[in-house]
C-alpha cells in the first residue's frame, strides 16, 4: 500500500497541531477525516462483559453514521473494528508505525477500495515495529482527532490512563 500526505481538515489541524498535521499520510478515503470522528480507545487488557457491552454498542454507532477512529490495536477495539466493517461501517486506523510495508488484513480491502477506511500515520517511514513510545503517540494522535471520545475500559496505572489523565479532553 501507497500512503500519500494527507491533508487534514483546519478543525482536526487545530487539535492535532500542525507540526504533527503536516506528516500525517495514509491509504483510502481522506474525506472521512472532514467528518466528526468518534474516537475508541481502550486497554488491552479488559473484561469480558465490558466488550460485549461495547460491541453491542456497535450497530447503533454504523446505523448513525458514525466514523470510528482508532489505533484497533487492543483485542477491543480490533473486534469492534471486525464488526464495523462488516456492518459496512466507517473506520479510521490509525498506525503506530510507518507505512512503508503496511498491508492491510484481507477484511480491509474491501472498505479501502469502497470508499469506508482510511489508514493513516504521523509516525516516519523509517519506523517499523509499534513500540510504547510510537503507541502512546498514536493514542494522543486519536484522542486529538475526536470529537467525541468512548473509553470502554482503561487499566488502572496503566500508560494510557497517565496519557487521559493529561489530555485535554473537555467537551468531548
Amino acid at each position: 500500500m501507497k500512503p500519500a500526505p494527507v491533508t487534514v481538515p483546519l478543525l482536526c489541524a487545530q487539535r492535532v497541531g500542525h507540526e504533527i498535521a503536516t506528516r500525517i499520510v495514509g491509504a483510502g478515503e481522506t474525506a472521512l477525516l472532514a467528518e466528526p470522528l468518534l474516537g475508541l480507545i481502550a486497554s488491552r487488557e479488559c473484561p469480558g462483559h465490558v466488550l460485549l457491552e461495547t460491541l453491542d454498542r456497535v450497530p447503533e454507532w454504523v446505523k448513525a453514521g458514525r466514523v470510528v477512529v482508532s489505533g484497533f490495536h487492543s483485542p477491543l477495539e480490533q473486534q469492534v473494528l471486525r464488526s464495523v466493517l462488516r456492518r459496512k461501517g466507517r473506520v479510521v486506523k490509525v498506525l503506530a508505525r510507518g507505512m512503508t510495508d503496511y498491508r492491510p488484513a484481507p477484511d480491509e480491502r474491501e472498505p479501502l477500495a469502497a470508499g469506508r477506511m482510511l489508514v493513516i500515520t504521523a509516525c516516519p517511514p523509517e519506523v517499523r515495529r509499534t513500540t510504547r513510545e510510537t503507541a502512546l503517540a498514536r493514542n494522543r494522535l486519536v484522542l486529538d482527532l475526536a470529537t467525541e471520545i468512548v473509553v470502554p475500559h482503561v487499566a488502572a496505572g496503566s500508560p494510557l490512563a497517565a496519557l487521559l489523565e493529561k489530555s485535554a479532553l473537555a467537551g468531548r
